[in-house]
C-alpha cells in the first residue's frame, strides 16, 4: 500500500485502515512532500523578492534617464533612449517573472504542511504498536488542511465587546485513531482544535474607517476512549469515583471530562492556548493519558482477580 500523493495534494486529508508499518511509510512520504514544498516555497519567494527589487530599480533608473536624456547632446540622446528602452524591458521582464514566482510560491505554500501533526501521528503509532498484535490494523484519519478554512467554520457570533464586530468559530478535528491492544481493549483517540477570527470595521478618532481582523486559538481537546473486556476489568465499577485521581497529565492541561462505565472509560483533556500545541507537548499529554487510564485498568484487573 502506498499513499496516493495526487489525491492527497487536493484534499490534504489522509484516511486509511492498515498495519502500523504501512501507515508510517505514508507519513514519511508526507514529510518528504512537506520538506520539498517548503524548499520550493523559499526558492520562489526569494526569486519573487529579487525580481520585484530588479523591476523597481530598472524602472526608476529608466525614468531618471528619460529626464536626463532630454538635456544631452544629439549624439548621446540616441544612446540614452536605447538604454532607457532596454531598462523598461528589463523592468517588465522582472515584473512578469515576479508574478510567476509569486503564483508558484502560493501553490507550494498550500503544501507546506503542519509538521507536528504527521510527526505526532507517527510517534503515537510507534508507541502503541508495542502493545498490539503484529498483524493488527489501525484506522487513521489525519487532516492537514488549514485550521481556518471555510469548511471548518461551525458558527458566527456577535463580538461581546466590540459593536459591529463578528466572530467566526472554527472546529478542526484533525486526528482520529482507532485500534486494539493485545488485551482486546479497543482505543479511540481524537483531537479537536478550536480557533476563532474576529473581524469588523473600526472607526478611529479622526473619523477614518479601517477593516480589522484578528485570529487566535481557543483550546485543544484530546479525547481517549477505551472499551475493554468486562471479564478482565469488571471490577472497574468499584473505582468509578477514584478513577479521576489516577489521572496524571502535564501542568496547564486540565481534565475536561471523565466517564467510567463497566464497558468503557472516556477521558477528555483540554490544552489551553497558552500552552504550545507542538509535537512534544501533544505527545507527552497523550502518553500520560494512556498511562493514567491503564493504571486504572490494572488496578481493576487486580481487584477482579481478588474476587
Amino acid at each position: 500500500m502506498s499513499i496516493n500523493l495526487e489525491t492527497f495534494r487536493k484534499s490534504l486529508t489522509y484516511s486509511v485502515t492498515a498495519a502500523v508499518s504501512d501507515i508510517v511509510k505514508d507519513l514519511r512520504e508526507m514529510a518528504t512532500l512537506d520538506r520539498a514544498s517548503e524548499a520550493k516555497q523559499t526558492e520562489f519567494g526569494s526569486l519573487a523578492t529579487k525580481c520585484v527589487i530588479g523591476a523597481i530599480t530598472s524602472i526608476v533608473i529608466a525614468f531618471i534617464l528619460m529626464i536626463v536624456v532630454g538635456e544631452m547632446g544629439d549624439g548621446l540622446q540616441l544612446f540614452g533612449n536605447i538604454v532607457t528602452i532596454l531598462l523598461l524591458f528589463v523592468g517588465l521582464g522582472c515584473t512578469i517573472v515576479a508574478i510567476y514566482a509569486g503564483i508558484r510560491r502560493s501553490k507550494y505554500s498550500r503544501l507546506n504542511l503542519p509538521n507536528h501533526r504527521y510527526a505526532l501521528t507517527e510517534k503515537i503509532l510507534e508507541m502503541l504498536e508495542r502493545d498490539m498484535d503484529k498483524e493488527a490494523k489501525v484506522s487513521v484519519h489525519l487532516d492537514l488542511s488549514p485550521a481556518h478554512q471555510k469548511s471548518k467554520q461551525i458558527k458566527t457570533v456577535a463580538h461581546p465587546s466590540k459593536s459591529g464586530f463578528k466572530i467566526d468559530i472554527f472546529q478542526d478535528d484533525w486526528l482520529k485513531m482507532e485500534g486494539q491492544f493485545l488485551d482486546k481493549t479497543r482505543f479511540v483517540l481524537t483531537t479537536s482544535e478550536l480557533n476563532q477570527t474576529a473581524y469588523g470595521w473600526k472607526t478611529s478618532r479622526s473619523g477614518k474607517s479601517k477593516y480589522k481582523t484578528k485570529s487566535k486559538a481557543k483550546g485543544l481537546d484530546i479525547s481517549l476512549d477505551l472499551t475493554y473486556p468486562q471479564r478482565r476489568y469488571g471490577a472497574i465499577k468499584v473505582l468509578n469515583n477514584e478513577a479521576v485521581n489516577a489521572v496524571k497529565i502535564p501542568k496547564l492541561t486540565k481534565v475536561k471530562r471523565m466517564r467510567v462505565t463497566d464497558k468503557g472509560i472516556n477521558l477528555v483533556v483540554k490544552m489551553p492556548p497558552s500552552m504550545p500545541w507542538n509535537e512534544e507537548t501533544l505527545y507527552q499529554t497523550i502518553t500520560m493519558m494512556f498511562l493514567s487510564l491503564y493504571q486504572v485498568l490494572n488496578l481493576a484487573r487486580m481487584l477482579s482477580k481478588a474476587k
